[in-house]
């Protein structure tokens, strides 16, 4: 597969501040979705509800958002009084506040919370970017301010809404006195929405290891042809592009349908598209197409090509453009290849135990749908053989042979033992399911002892 803005006022404690600084409750930016609340619920309510003193303000200042880009947000917290600072920032989708709309970025003066608990990485949950304790501006003067860095979800969402909460702490920092909340919501709108110029042509599906015609439930596919995105263009998945924890079904403004159903994206560029088939593909032929501007009124649809599915379509994902499996070393990020083909790569010897990933290996326990992320072992479901150099592995030299743990259900992960008398030199690696064998040919180096 192809690599390719607002108002604040506070005067608590030293001891208490950073207990709330190095724990902040989160769902404090006053979003109706989370019930309302602001800093000044539970947190700093000693001078009253949020925005009761006119004379201080909090402030967003952004531009308005491109699909996928990373932008600047400047939180600023304002009072005469203000000595010590805070803030709270969110963004979500304006037409459902309760769903996050793409990404903070943890710095040296912010932080990122998830929903319900724990720092970023969200993987797609709701995000709270906050100050960090030592960015508190202690003894600035009538205003602190944050530059907060924000990544936008990867396509087009429609309105955005940035809500944030900050708090103004006046002198001196051991009285509970004089504590002032501020909140205010800016909506920001797509600079770039979808514009796709040219319809789509597809030309073919095929395997997304072997590249090989065809397909199979849930396995990984490339879809081929041409005008599927603005030449230059190569769009990648992000942490912003994550829908309810599972991979998109569109992706800088391109879908495609297989059988009539969403397929989950992983990659898009002018010529190829990187997908993964529906849990519920069946076998034969089926209508493919891709779909530019989705749901908008310059949607363009290419024609439809049908493509025949098999029940199984094994095949190994390769260090292209050698014959060399996609490996590494079990327990270390070594790629098991010669340093001709990988530079960090080197072979195998016998004993070793080695990870090889591959796609279109069937059904596991238990079963995951397209596009979810396992988060721990699913085992193959069906009866399978594994050869390396001509020796079937026994099954004390196979660790684990199902879906590759916190990666998309469509990656299988064999991790397997090299066994004695193969080798030296590329040696073939098969394995065989459902009377189907992976695609020829398939190697691994190995060196003698």
């Amino acid at each position: 597969m192809r690599k390719t803005v607002i108002a604040i006022t506070v005067a608590i404690p030293p001891l208490v501040v950073m207990a709330h600084l190095d724990s902040v409750p989160i769902r404090r930016t006053g979003v109706p979705a989370d019930g309302g609340q602001t800093c000044a619920t539970g947190c700093h309510a000693s001078f009253g509800a949020a925005n009761s003193d006119a004379r201080g303000s909090i402030r967003i200042e952004t531009q308005n958002y491109r699909p996928g880009v990373r932008q600047t947000i400047l939180v600023s917290v304002a009072h005469p009084e203000g000595r010590r600072w805070g803030f709270q920032l969110t963004a979500r989708l304006a037409n459902d506040e309760r769903r996050q709309a793409g990404t903070f970025n943890s710095t040296s003066q912010v932080r990122v919370w998830c929903d319900p608990s724990g720092e970023a990485p969200c993987n797609g949950g709701v995000e709270f970017a906050t100050h960090r304790p030592e960015s508190t501006q202690d003894s600035i003067p009538e205003r602190g301010a944050w530059a907060v860095e924000w990544t936008a979800p990867g396509d087009d969402v429609g309105d955005i809404a940035l809500y944030a909460a900050g708090v103004a702490a006046g002198h001196p920092l051991n009285s509970d006195e004089g504590d002032r909340v501020y909140t205010t919501r800016l909506v920001l709108s797509n600079e770039g929405a979808c514009s796709l110029p040219r319809p789509p042509q597809l030309r073919t599906l095929v395997n997304g290891a072997s590249f090989r015609p065809g397909g199979s439930a849930n396995a990984m596919v490339s879809l081929l042809g041409m005008d599927f995105q603005v030449g230059g263009i190569k769009r990648g998945i992000t942490l912003s592009d994550f829908v309810d924890g599972r991979f998109p079904t569109m992706l800088g403004c391109v879908a495609v349908e297989i059988g009539g159903r969403r397929a989950p994206l992983v990659y898009v560029q002018t010529d190829q598209i990187n997908a993964q088939a529906p849990a519920v593909t069946p076998p034969g032929p089926l209508p493919v197409r891709v779909i530019l501007n989705p749901g908008l009124p310059n949607e363009l649809r290419s024609d439809v090509a049908t493509i025949t599915f098999a029940e199984f379509s094994p095949a190994f994902f390769m260090f292209l453009p050698s014959t060399s499996i996609a490996a590494v070393f079990g327990g270390a990020n070594i790629p098991v290849a010669d340093p001709s083909v990988h530079p960090a790569g080197r072979p195998a010897r016998s004993g070793d135990i080695i990870s090889l990933y591959g796609t279109g290996f069937g059904p596991t326990e238990p079963a995951y749908e397209d596009g979810e992320i396992p988060p721990a072992n699913a085992v193959l479901r069906e009866p399978y053989r594994i050869t390396i150099g001509g020796v079937t592995l026994a099954a004390s030299d196979i660790l684990y042979a199902g879906l590759a743990p916190q990666s998309i259900s469509g990656l299988y992960q064999f991790n397997v033992r090299v066994p004695a008398g193969v080798g030296p030199g590329d040696v073939p690696v098969s394995i065989e399911i459902g009377g189907v064998r992976t695609a020829e040919p398939a190697t691994i180096p190995v060196r003698s002892e």
